[in-house]
């Protein structure tokens, strides 16, 4: 099983293209004209849109047992 994730977004280097929330399976990105949103509950942990991003703006961040 693989290793649960938080997609963390560099803002710094993120235009808010949609390119992420573009291939991701289960809708867990949402990007509007001035922001970008992830839903947790909805990620799979596949890093799909991880590998998407033009920029490299998303890195992945291990969930704990708590999260």
């Amino acid at each position: 099983m693989p290793e649960k994730i938080k997609v963390v977004v560099n803002e710094d280097r993120c235009y808010l293209c949609g390119g992420c929330a573009g291939v991701c399976p289960t809708l867990a990105i949402k990007v509007g004209s001035s922001r970008w949103e992830f839903f947790q509950d909805k990620c799979i942990s596949c890093r799909i849109c991880i590998n998407a991003c033009p920029v490299g703006a998303l890195t992945a961040e291990p969930l704990g047992v708590s999260e």
